[in-house]
């Protein structure tokens, strides 16, 4: 019963300036919508819009800042409520604010060195750079060009469905900087450049960062546009108490937003409806909730729906006119581009940009399509951001003026990694672009630990779309591999391989390449104790291959959905041996045990497919093989079976067992799992799996088989995966641990 008395007080006081406005003639009052900063907390503005349409309220002017300037820009484009809503549950806001692009959009030949570092530090000319934020946006970037394409052309932003303005500081001086014409998109990312944590936006002569440092609630604003009236929408909870600055970075982020609070108490004097979200168990950074953010804000938004309602019914009674439409998105058509210009490339030339770009004057595209031929480009990491501008020429013709920012040409990058086989590494990889030759990436990476590994690539793109590439690459591993007869352990062999790669690659789009190779390879075998029977030499090879490979993985640690697929077939040849075979220390003729070294043609395939089930859940399925077809050579180039993760050559992972259990010249095997995140980062996996084994080539018994079974738990970290398995095999009837830390070499 208090809540009607308080209502009906609340309507009195809002209806005041409207009959005032009524009795002097000025007609009807300009109503004002502001919507505060606040990171995630800014989704529970979605609630207020959605209860504005539905109250049939007509809105004049809209204002915002940070996250509110990308909502408040949605609405004034003509976005409805309830579109945004749709639009705020179904993006993937990890992503868009993430420095990482995903990794579908990664290019083929990048995907298996990306993000697979703890520290990436940028040289340039010889010294680090460092960047004015961590993050430069450009998966943000080109997903608010998208949805703002109903607009494109249009900037004066006074022109919009609602006329719009979004606050920025300038870095400079420390001032206000309104924004209200130029690129809405450049617009809304300056608005929302938390300082420190996103990379500073330029706009004319000015750098500037998040509005919220100086005027997060820009009611003032909307006041100074000419709205007689007030909305405001408040999800900030304002200047943090004493005994909540807990770390270093609480107090920087709170000295960064003293000028704010001052301007708070004159705003919030301004404000004729003033929305305060409770949302104190929520951080700026809450983007793991948006559904319950997105919920709250609808709650609120059903609680101020009366209000609304009768503002809306009063101003319909005293300014009679055509009733307000929710969606008032205006139609825009794919658009022809009459001609493509790119500014800001240093290092890489005009050609390799467009050849990737893929795009041509005198084509029509649609907002999608621009979006993915951009990721085309960004995807070869040679570019830190690219942001582009549409140029009306004539009526749906645009020139396209494309800004480019490219990512340094040296990287020294570091990495530790751990797991049961190959031990502790300490991991250093040097990446430099345009090493000799323009348009090529070459890096090499070091392994530093009891197994120590050394790789190294030169990748060269070419042809009219850099879709063509000429590779060398070279790759040496240094193993302790244990020997075992019926899964059990007979000797261990320090094992040496070094080979040389050459290939041309055709990259199909950024999840699937083909090619065809040549690979020089060296190996040796010495056993660490003698034994009765031993093997050991060297000797070296080619083998000339086709492959074909697929990644369209979402995420490279604990993968929800996609394909990773990888299929080589060859021929081995021109073998050079120096194998011997002793048995209590006296040499045997090697064709007595049935080695003898021909040439051989080869197959393998490696493919994990995984399926999601609703949103914390994946079944993994794998599926893999080799045969080496005509193959006597015993241990030499056999695929080793067991472990959980590639680590040397010519393995074939399997749940049950560790690595090289099984010796085979012949295997194929299928593993079944469920993937299931428990918390946050946090996952679980069970796994069964099968392997048939020695059903063609020098074999001692046709078809044997093996069964094992496997419980995972893992954790998604800075320095990679952090996986422990227990592992059971059913021809043994033994259980195995496994532990891997970080990304393998």
């Amino acid at each position: 019963m208090r809540k009607r008395p308080a209502l009906l007080y609340l309507l009195i006081i809002l209806l005041f300036p409207v009959i005032t406005f009524a009795q002097a003639g000025q007609g009807r009052p300009k109503i004002g919508l502001t919507l505060s900063g606040g990171g995630a907390k800014g989704l529970a503005h979605i609630g207020i819009l959605q209860a504005l349409d539905s109250a049939g309220l007509k809105i004049d002017y809209v204002t915002g800042t940070s996250m509110g300037s990308i909502i408040g820009a949605l609405y004034a484009m003509g976005y409805s409520g309830d579109t945004i809503e749709t639009i705020a549950r179904h993006m993937d806001w990890d992503n868009l604010f993430s420095n990482q692009p995903v990794l579908t959009d990664i290019s083929y030949e990048e995907k298996r060195e990306y993000n697979k570092y703890i520290i990436e530090i940028p040289f340039e000319y010889g010294k680090p750079k460092l960047a004015s934020g961590v993050i430069a946006g450009e998966q943000l970037w080109l997903e608010l060009a998208r949805l703002c394409w109903p607009v494109n052309g249009q900037k004066d932003f006074s022109k919009f469905s609602i006329p719009f303005k979004c606050i920025a500081t300038d870095v400079s001086t420390g001032e206000i900087v309104t924004l209200d014409t130029g690129d809405i998109v450049t617009a809304i990312r300056a608005s929302m450049a938390i300082p420190s944590i996103f990379t500073s936006v330029k706009i004319g002569d000015k750098s500037l960062v998040d509005g919220g440092v100086v005027r997060n609630f820009p009611v003032i604003t909307a006041r100074e546009m000419g709205a007689d009236f007030v909305i405001g929408s408040n999800v900030s909870n304002g200047l943090k108490k004493a005994d909540q600055l807990s770390t270093p970075l609480d107090i920087i982020y709170q000295l960064g937003f003293y000028k704010d609070a001052e301007d708070f108490k004159e705003a919030r004097k301004l404000t004729d409806i003033y929305i305060h979200h409770q949302l104190e168990n929520y951080s700026a950074a809450s983007f793991n909730s948006v559904d319950s953010l997105i919920d709250m804000g609808k709650r609120k938004g059903k609680e101020m729906y009366p209000v609304f309602r009768h503002l809306a019914d009063s101003l319909m009674a005293l300014y009679p006119g055509p009733a307000p439409v929710k969606d008032r998105l205006p139609f825009t058509p794919d658009v022809e581009l009459t001609e493509i210009n790119v500014t800001g490339l240093k290092h890489s030339d005009e050609k390799f940009f467009l050849g990737r770009l893929g795009l041509q004057p005198g084509g029509c595209y649609s907002p999608g399509a621009i979006k993915e031929a951009v990721l085309n480009v960004f995807g070869t990491r040679f570019y830190k951001i690219i942001t582009y501008n549409l140029v009306p020429v004539e009526y749906n013709k645009s020139r396209m003026e494309i800004t480019v920012e490219e990512t340094p040409l040296t990287y020294v990058k570091g990495a530790l990694q751990y797991n049961s086989f190959t031990n502790a590494s300490a991991i250093v990889n040097i990446t430099q672009r345009n090493f000799i030759v323009p348009n090529s990436r070459s890096f090499v990476s070091v392994a530093i630990g009891e197994n120590p590994r050394i790789a190294g690539e030169f990748f060269k793109y070419f042809g009219p779309k850099r879709n063509f590439g000429f590779g060398i690459s070279s790759y040496f591993e240094d193993n302790t591999v244990p020997y075992y007869e019926n899964f059990k352990q007979q000797l261990e062999y320090y094992t040496k391989y070094f080979n040389v790669d050459l290939r041309l690659q055709y990259t199909l789009n950024s999840m699937m390449a083909v090619g065809i190779g040549t690979r020089w390879e060296l190996m040796n075998f010495d056993p660490r104790f003698e034994s009765q029977v031993v093997f050991k030499g060297n000797g070296n090879q080619l083998n000339s291959y086709f492959y074909l490979g697929i990644n369209s993985l979402d995420r490279k640690v604990y993968p929800r959905r996609g394909m990773d697929l990888q299929f080589e077939t060859g021929w081995v040849y021109n073998q050079h041996t120096a194998y011997r075979l002793y048995e209590n220390g006296a040499e045997l003729p090697l064709d007595q045990y049935g080695i003898s070294f021909n040439e051989y043609q080869r197959a393998t395939l490696q493919a994990k497919y995984n399926l999601p089930v609703g949103r914390n859940n994946a079944i993994q399925l794998y599926a893999s093989g080799g045969a080496n077809f005509n193959h006597h050579q015993g241990p030499v180039n056999a695929f080793l079976i067991g472990g959980l993760n590639n680590v040397i050559r010519n393995q074939l992972p399997m749940i049950g067992l560790r690595e090289a259990e099984i010796t085979t010249s012949s295997a194929a095997m299928v593993q079944l799992g469920y993937q299931h995140e428990i918390f946050r980062n946090t996952f679980v996996t069970p796994r069964a799996g099968a392997t048939l084994y020695d059903f063609i080539g020098s074999v001692s018994e046709k078809y044997k088989y093996m069964t094992g079974y496997g419980m995972t738990l893992g954790y998604s970290s800075f320095i990679g995966p952090i996986d422990g398995s227990l592992m059971y095999c059913d021809q043994d009837g033994r259980l195995r641990m496994y532990v891997n830390i970080g990304f393998n070499f």
